[in-house]
């Protein structure tokens, strides 16, 4: 039998890893092998020169061989069908078509798991406080993971590997390089119960930028974001343009001094609404409390917790899309904004065409306008703020942007 992997490999040769145009072509395709063949046979509408190149240098040979690579070197190998592919990932704007695997994600799918970054030069207050705040979320069943870099990222996944809970490192680089340098023994542990993932293995190229491409799936397979130390100019502060995308809370633990600049990324996070953490109580309350949405706040830790425990990852209905179910039109809201004037379209920015261009015959979720303009995340939020502002759209509640009547 086929192993329609090879597929998903051929896409990510061809369009690279973590390029949204695989789901951009694919919107009229309802299975992956028809998308496949009519790449092929040149019957796809809107593909660039390069791509057409790409197309032409790679055969399903190419990606058979690359599968049977990581079958020799023990990398497991996920595609966006695969069982044990998490769920949670296929509900992002750009979820990877294919993950590279030492250990395996069965586990993932029905647990509470927080993301845990920060700076890879935290000061001792920081590593004290994230060490503690670990401790007391694993000791409560909650996963940890991680961007697998140095700093705070590695101090979520060696605590879980000291309570010998599972935990996840998500790397931006090839999943079996030794990045960070000296890491191949912690990547070895973590996947024994864990897992190490990579949208990136040996003969796949990336993208400019891939360790900030990582983010989303850092995100996307999170329940929330908890930032231990960063200053503003830190580029782990893009986890919190996804988890505002996504809908997953922001955590934040408190600054050790409001006025040192190594700390004015979370300064500005709380000042943002993010939710301040003073230990693990005030992650498991929240998610409680928004996944539920019923239960009262508890002064008793136990009884959040067991709450928590009641969240269950219920399998929900798979939020597909592209090469699978083509999405229904959403019925748009009703506008009680005042009726403007026609607008020139022409005298927008390129970006902002895009996303005007993209609302015209119906009302969007953010993550929808990110995958249909393939523009970053920080580049949409900013233009959709100021396209607000400028009365030509609306934001209405749950994230969803329409053209302001």
């Amino acid at each position: 039998m086929f192993d329609i992997r090879i597929y998903w490999i051929w896409l990510v040769l061809v369009f690279k890893a973590g390029n949204p145009r695989i789901w951009q072509l694919s919107e009229k395709f309802a299975r992956v092998d028809d998308f496949v063949r009519a790449l092929q046979n040149g019957n796809v509408v809107g593909l660039t020169d390069g791509e057409k190149s790409d197309i032409k240098k790679h055969t399903l040979k190419s990606a058979e061989k690359l599968l049977g690579y990581c079958d020799r070197e023990s990398i497991n190998v996920y595609c966006y069908e695969s069982e044990g592919y998490p769920e949670k990932l296929r509900r992002i704007s750009n979820p990877p078509p294919v993950l590279f695997c030492y250990g395996n994600l069965d586990f993932l799918n029905d647990r509470v798991c927080i993301a845990v970054v920060g700076t890879r030069k935290p000061s001792e207050y920081s590593v004290i406080s994230t060490k503690k705040i670990c401790e007391q979320l694993v000791d409560r069943n909650i996963l940890l993971s991680s961007g697998f870099a140095n700093g705070i990222d590695r101090i979520a996944n060696e605590i879980s590997l000291e309570k010998n809970i599972p935990s996840v490192a998500v790397t931006g680089s090839a999943i079996e390089d030794d990045y960070p340098k000296g890491s191949d023994e912690l990547k070895r542990l973590v996947s024994r119960n864990g897992a190490v993932i990579s949208e990136y293995c040996s003969g796949i190229k990336a993208l400019p930028n891939s360790f900030v491409r990582r983010n989303r799936i850092l995100v996307g397979i999170s329940d929330g974001v908890l930032f231990c130390e960063c200053s503003d100019k830190s580029k782990g502060l893009d986890n919190a343009n996804h988890a505002s995308v996504q809908g997953k809370p922001i955590f934040v633990l408190p600054p050790h001094d409001i006025f040192d600049a190594r700390y004015f990324g979370q300064r500005n996070l709380l000042r943002n609404g993010a939710v301040a953490v003073f230990d693990a109580f005030d992650i498991a309350r929240n998610l409680a409390y928004s996944e539920l949405g019923e239960i009262s706040f508890s002064d008793d830790f136990e009884n959040s917790v067991d709450s928590l425990a009641e969240l269950e990852m219920k399998p929900s209905k798979k939020k597909k899309r592209g090469i699978f179910n083509r999405k229904s039109k959403k019925e748009k809201p009703v506008n009680t904004q005042p009726k403007l004037l026609p607008i020139e379209i022409s005298k927008l920015g390129e970006t902002k065409q895009k996303i005007y261009k993209a609302l015209e015959n119906e009302n969007l979720h953010v993550d929808e306008i990110i995958l249909k303009t393939g523009e970053d995340v920080a580049t949409v939020l900013s233009e959709l703020i100021e396209l607000e502002l400028e009365g030509m759209i609306v934001a209405y509640p749950g994230k969803i942007y329409g053209i302001a009547e």
